[in-house]
């Protein structure tokens, strides 16, 4: 594509997916609404889909963001080979998430003092563009014209002057197309370095940490014992049903209810319709693969088969491909097509649920070579002389007869390729590196060469395979679909339930008489998409008990119609819905309490022995274990326990302690070191944790910002009544 090229496809939507890269909490799944009903009418340009902190986001302005993201992600899906619908509801999801940030940053930048000038914005755009414009303005040569480029920045009416002379351009207009996405580009630089300062504000003020603070993790983390020790592990311990009782539970729960705090929480009930080919669908599919493949068993001859399939490509709907190397075919694909003559056909094959018939167009000569090699590497490490003599010494193995594949397992540190033999497979040029890329493509088949340097060491290379073909093959692909007709049949029964449902007829009863399973979720917050979808969420938290959807069309579960059946404000969560909970925390309790007597019982044994290692002969599943390095964090080989490292560090060295209890189980321990950090090492550990802690500040501290202010802002959200409708 031409530099010309480049520059006209620059165009809004691209904009707002840069954009799109500076904001977060993009949530995952949503819904594709039906259109068949409109219950509420036309929405009109001026409705409000939103208010942040009292600005209003306006229905036109809301959908044409969410028309430019999705023509984005459409070409960028056709650029990628992905077949997949674009779900404009998840798009939708993604724009709301954007003009939230956006308008909390801008609020907070205000209340901050914190400004992007005019002059900021042109320094970027000038003297440091971003890489996609830059790239509009890239020859093939990978050469970047700055001159033109400033030019048409600076002076956007000069667009004109290098348009083509062709009477269907309307350069008035492309102009003005142009005028535009250079605003656009400006906006998203104005944002980028907006959320830049207040990301360098945030951290900065968060990465003040105080001199106890940092000495404390200092000692901590560069302090450690090593030690050995008995583990008697509470998981062995059994208990009767009924150790933990419901007076018990109750009692925790009473005396640390602060614990079990929860925020707004909705329940809901709902009915699927999975959207799945009808009988009728899977007939009429069956009948068109049985069609073809009784049309192509029919014809003996080479040129009617090749006319059969023609004919079926053009009605039924094909795609063609040309591919340089046979490893850009999906290997599923290769054995049917690799084996065929030119205009030779083959199927019915099934692969992945689909049904397939191919044939070979085209078989020759490729502009664009390829090679295939293996290849073995030996990393510098610290002395370089010695790894080239390394080399040189495999090199001399291979050439001399070793198997290469056999050497290259035993010596490669290319682990990836070593499993294989050190096999590359094919590839073009351009995707190796240089040095590796020359001697491959300089050197014949069956010839090692090397050792051959580059940044990653020294290679031995085998050039197993070369080839200047390209293939060119054309595909009919079906597979069981829905057709429209079992669409509407299904969103009519669902409309049908809402209906129904509406009218006063209790959910579980019309469930049970359609035959059809009634669903009740467990209690949710407003934060998460429920089945994938933010606007059930939305509809859950804007509606009463009682109140019913109109069909969602959810993807992974067909036109589900949901109906809110509990709804709990903020406050403690009740006791049964942390029963279990509290139930396993007493019985982990109760069985670490269980092996008290035992474990000081053994402490005094081994205390007599002298030794840990006696053990053995008082209780023959017991171990000794070791573990050389144990800090406050409590990584032990048997798993973290860290109220066994803290007692740890108060245990004489040398001595066998009494039992020791842990989150886990009891301990008998034996300190054999105990390493406590002296001066130096305490200020450097302080300079190191220092530096982490501030970059970590830094990193974090603006998102976890801006989460805490979504949470707090007045936000309020009407998609789901403007959708619904």
């Amino acid at each position: 594509m031409g530099m010309m090229e480049r520059m006209r496809t620059l165009s809004p939507w691209l904009i707002g997916t840069v954009i799109a890269t500076f904001l977060i909490l993009m949530v995952l799944g949503d819904v594709d609404l039906p259109q068949i009903f409109n219950f509420g009418g036309a929405v009109r340009p001026t409705t409000v889909v939103g208010v942040v902190e009292g600005e209003k986001i306006l229905y036109k302005d809301f959908e044409e963001r969410v028309r430019q993201t999705a023509e984005q992600q459409r070409k960028q899906m056709q650029q990628q080979g992905i077949e997949q619908e674009v779900d404009d509801n998840l798009i939708r999801e993604q724009v709301w998430n954007q003009y939230v940030n956006e308008i909390l940053m801008r609020k907070e930048a205000e209340r901050a003092g914190v400004f992007v000038t005019p002059d900021e914005i042109a320094d970027v755009l000038l003297l440091d563009p971003p890489d996609y414009l830059k790239k509009a303005f890239t020859d093939s040569a990978g050469v970047f014209h700055r001159d033109r480029y400033v030019q048409l920045i600076t002076d956007p009416e000069s667009y004109a002057d290098i348009l083509p002379d062709d009477p269907s351009i309307d350069k008035e207009e492309e102009v003005a197309k142009w005028k535009r996405n250079i605003i656009e580009i400006e906006n998203s630089i104005l944002l980028q370095r907006m959320q830049q300062k207040l990301q360098n504000l945030a951290g900065w003020s968060a990465s003040a940490f105080s001199p106890t603070y940092l000495e404390r993790r200092s000692i901590a983390e560069n302090s450690y014992v090593a030690m050995d020790y008995v583990f008697l592990n509470a998981m062995n311990v059994t208990l009767p049903p009924n150790a933990v009782t419901d007076d018990e539970i109750r009692s925790y729960y009473e005396a640390h209810k602060q614990y079990y705090k929860t925020r707004p929480m909705r329940k809901i009930k709902y009915i699927n319709f999975p959207i799945v080919p009808s009988s009728t669908d899977s007939a009429r599919t069956r009948k068109l693969i049985e069609q073809i493949s009784t049309d192509l068993a029919a014809q003996t001859d080479p040129v009617k088969r090749d006319s059969v399939f023609t004919h079926y490509f053009a009605t039924v709907g094909g795609r063609t491909q040309t591919v340089s190397k046979p490893t850009d075919i999906d290997p599923a694909k290769q054995a049917f097509l690799l084996g065929l003559d030119v205009r030779g056909v083959a199927g019915p094959v099934t692969l992945n649920n689909k049904t397939y018939f191919f044939r070979l167009d085209h078989r020759g000569p490729s502009k664009d070579t390829t090679v295939r090699a293996s290849h073995i590497l030996i990393g510098f490490g610290t002395n370089k002389d010695s790894a080239r003599a390394v080399a040189e010494q495999v090199l001399a193995r291979v050439r001399g007869g070793e198997d290469f594949g056999k050497v290259a397992q035993e010596v490669s540190e290319d682990k990836g390729s070593a499993s294989r033999g050190g096999d590359l497979d094919y590839f073009g040029r351009g995707r190796m590196v240089k040095p590796f890329e020359d001697a491959a493509f300089a050197a014949s088949v069956g010839s090692i060469v090397g050792p051959v340097e580059s940044q990653f060491g020294y290679h031995i290379i085998k050039v197993t395979d070369r080839k200047t073909e390209s293939i060119e093959f054309s595909e009919i692909e079906i597979q069981y679909s829905v057709s429209p007709q079992t669409k509407k049949a299904l969103l009519r029964q669902a409309y049908s339930v809402m209906q129904q449902l509406e009218n006063g007829e209790n959910i579980d009863s019309l469930g049970k008489r359609l035959g059809k399973q009634v669903i009740e979720s467990v209690f949710f917050d407003n934060t998460q998409p429920f089945l994938g979808s933010m606007e059930v969420t939305q509809f859950a938290f804007a509606h009463k008990v009682g109140e019913v959807s109109r069909p969602f069309e959810l993807r992974f579960y067909g036109y589900t119609v949901v109906q809110v059946s509990g709804v709990r404000e903020k406050g403690i969560k009740p006791l049964e819905d942390v029963k279990d909970q509290i139930r396993d925390r007493l019985l982990s309790w109760k069985r670490v309490e269980r092996l008290k007597e035992r474990a000081e019982q053994l402490a005094r044994q081994l205390q007599q022995a002298g030794r840990l290692d006696a053990v053995k002969s008082i209780d023959s599943t017991l171990t000794v274990m070791s573990a050389a390095r144990v800090t406050e964090q409590g990584q032990l080989p048997t798993g973290v326990d860290v109220a066994l490292a803290v007692q740890a560090f108060k245990l004489p060295v040398g001595k066998i302690s009494s039992a020791v209890r842990g989150e886990s189980g009891y301990y008998i321990v034996l300190v054999r070191q105990r390493h406590e950090v002296d001066s130096a090492g305490r200020a450097a550990g302080i300079e190191a944790i220092a530096r982490r802690k501030k970059q970590e500040a830094l990193q974090n501290a603006f998102f976890t910002w801006l989460n805490n202010r979504r949470q707090n802002a007045d936000i309020e959200d009407n998609r789901a009544e403007i959708y619904s409708r």
